[in-house]
């Protein structure tokens, strides 16, 4: 059983907004939307919306992307407030590598985006010098452009030759990683392919707070040139911040979860138990004809599970 991180799963009342974000800023394309009934919408995320219409987009010659969601009723709520800088245990960037990077957050501005001013420079110890700056965009979602060496972002994406690059992954602050390393093992057969640390005062100033930040991640996937997650731990008192454990429920907005490709969905389900719901067929353009199921891993942050038919 083979299965990789696609990318995020959006929950958002506008569509078109992320929509626009990710094709004109992201380079992705759009497939057309699909909308569920009550049953199958209720299976996959719970009962707190009637329905939903869900539509990927996908960075060409990559398998990677994302998923929007539109529930319906939808909620006034979103995932992450934007007072919740370094609050833990929901999603919080989604990270592409942009070649040109200067070029890339002045494409974004001409699009009318909103580029945090405040840049990131930092040394990834023993590894690379980056840069960092985040995009804001609606629903609390945060999208970060990354700069660097191109022999570095060699060995973790496959597109270098347009603006930005496939997703390079997301980040995940958690309070405890063991728990959720241990099902995403158990469940995915994934490990850790990337290990970082950061301590640089521009990352402070980036997320916006004012404490001395000792970053260190675990970025956990298939391998180190897929998508992963980048499982944080900012190295601050644990009254830092609050625990938003939780709110990754629809229909509330933002980066909700993650999308993940396998080739064998019994075998996850099995692996998952009780974590995993039941089986939803549909067609997601552009993949066509899918079996889908949500599994819930510790965390509690959903993972939309798709096996792409024959």
């Amino acid at each position: 059983m083979h299965a990789r991180l696609f990318g995020p799963l959006v929950s958002t009342a506008d569509p078109a907004a992320h929509r626009a974000l990710f094709r004109d800023v992201c380079g992705m394309e759009p497939g057309a939307p699909v909308s569920l009934a009550r049953d199958d919408t209720a299976s996959l995320f719970g009962s707190g919306a009637s329905s939903v219409e869900l539509s990927m987009l996908r960075t060409p010659g990559a398998d990677s992307g994302v998923v929007l969601s539109r529930f319906s009723p939808g909620s006034d709520e979103t995932i992450r407030s934007g007072d919740s800088k370094v609050d833990r245990d929901v999603l919080k960037v989604v990270d592409f590598y942009a070649p040109d990077f200067d070029a890339a957050i002045a494409h974004a501005r001409e699009c009318g985006y909103d580029v945090v001013e405040s840049q990131a420079e930092y040394d990834l110890v023993g590894e690379a010098t980056l840069r960092e700056a985040h995009l804001r965009a609606p629903d609390q979602l945060l999208v970060a452009f990354l700069g660097g060496p191109a022999a570095f972002f060699a060995d973790f994406v496959r597109v270098t030759d347009r603006r930005v690059s496939e997703a390079v992954g997301m980040t995940l602050p958690l309070s405890d990683a063991k728990a959720s390393l241990d099902f995403a093992r158990d469940v995915f057969g994934w490990d850790v392919v990337y290990e970082y640390a950061i301590d640089a005062p521009s990352v402070a100033e980036l997320i916006g707070v004012d404490q001395a930040l000792d970053v260190r991640a675990s970025s956990i996937g298939s391998a180190r040139h897929e998508p992963y997650l980048s499982l944080i731990d900012y190295g601050l008192p644990p009254d830092v911040g609050v625990s938003l454990r939780g709110r990754s429920v629809a229909p509330r907005r933002g980066l909700l979860g993650a999308v993940v490709l396998v080739d064998d969905l019994d075998a996850v389900r099995q692996a998952a138990g009780s974590a995993a719901s039941g089986v939803v067929d549909l067609a997601l353009e552009p993949f066509g004809p899918v079996h889908a199921s949500v599994v819930l891993p510790p965390h509690e942050i959903p993972h939309l599970v798709l096996e792409v038919c024959p």
